[in-house]
């Protein structure tokens, strides 16, 4: 059985309370389909929560933490032997991982759909013997992000709770906020082209009605002897 959480929600899980601040939805090319919550805690800590839909509509829970292990990723460049390739980079097809031994299962692809934004994600997925602890190497663009997980119940999430969306957590403004430098740079354009356009209709030179008894203006081949051309702002 699945479970209805939205952005904004707020659930308890492992002794502590949680709220969702981003949604994630991936199609990978192997037919399951993955809903990743980036989830807070009350004390600000980040981990995210993903409910997996394969192709018999089952579900599959597991509760998620990034790793920053810098050591790992250079180690893993210099193997020779029993590797696998994630884009450019190599990575063991055993490997030992915060104490835990991981065995490589799979190689996936898929599509990310995140608000208004689409981005391509490869996956390397490596379990524990037992199946219970997992290991994610993904491929974002030219970023590598590690994260292990455990699997957990549909039971050990309760308490769920519709939360009142704030605006600093909407899709739309995480998108201005990735492109804020060009929005700027747009709306300044923007601000000189009016502007300029503002100065030309106000200007001495203007032919318009107002201006047009203006006996002090000198004509030449019907064009203002003072006339002059602007270029355009920007490149």
């Amino acid at each position: 059985m699945s479970i209805n959480l939205k952005l904004g929600y707020r659930f308890y899980y492992n002794n502590k309370h949680w709220k969702i601040i981003e949604v994630y939805n991936i199609t990978w090319e192997d037919g399951t389909k993955s809903k990743e919550y980036k989830i807070k805690s009350d004390s600000g800590l980040i981990s995210f929560l993903e409910i997996t839909t394969d192709k018999e509509t089952k579900f599959t829970f597991s509760f998620w933490t990034k790793r920053n292990k810098p050591d790992f990723l250079e180690t893993s460049q210099k193997l020779t032997e029993d590797f696998i390739f994630l884009g450019k980079a190599k990575f063991p097809k055993k490997t030992t991982f915060y104490g835990v031994v991981y065995y490589f299962d799979e190689q996936v692809d898929g599509i990310c759909n995140y608000g208004y934004e689409k981005e391509k994600v490869n996956s390397l997925n490596y379990s524990s013997k037992d199946k219970k602890k997992l290991l994610s190497i993904e491929l974002w663009d030219d970023e590598i992000e590690v994260s292990t997980g455990i699997i957990i119940k549909r039971s050990d999430i309760s308490k769920i709770e519709a939360g009142h969306l704030s605006i600093l957590n909407t899709s739309f403004l995480n998108l201005i906020n990735k492109y804020v430098n060009e929005i700027i740079i747009i709306l300044l354009l923007l601000f000189f082209f009016l502007l300029e356009k503002c100065s030309n209709k106000n200007s001495w030179e203007n032919n318009s009605n107002y201006n047009s008894s203006d006996s002090t203006k000198i004509y030449r081949n019907n064009n203002y002897y003072r006339g002059r051309s602007f270029g355009g702002f920007g490149k």
